[in-house]
């Protein structure tokens, strides 16, 4: 996947929040998968380049605001995966002294 050429496409097409794409825009664009789509979007965040997303869909934007709002909505989905990590923890805490109980 082009990493660049997607970079480009939001830069120059969809670059606030008003014009934001949806992900099925820019796979059907890019003729790629969902999870290849956020693969390339994770990559470009995580080099520095502000791919902001909203309900609205992705859009690079230079708006501290704009960045700010993402970086909450990506906290937030932090905190959700923590939550369910300490939720299969607690599985194997289970499943550990069921096997436990059944030895002794």
């Amino acid at each position: 996947m082009d990493y660049s050429a997607i970079c480009e496409y939001l830069r120059n097409n969809h670059n606030s929040r008003k014009t934001a794409a949806l992900s099925k825009q820019l796979e059907a664009a890019f003729s790629c998968k969902g999870s290849e789509l956020r693969k390339c979007i994770n990559r470009l965040r995580s080099d520095g380049i502000p791919i902001c997303s909203s309900v609205d869909g992705y859009f690079y934007s230079d708006s501290p605001q704009d960045i700010s709002r993402t970086i909450n909505q990506l906290h937030g989905r932090i905190v959700k995966i923590e939550q369910a990590l300490h939720g299969m923890d607690m599985c194997i805490s289970s499943e550990r002294r069921i096997l436990n109980a059944e030895k002794n």
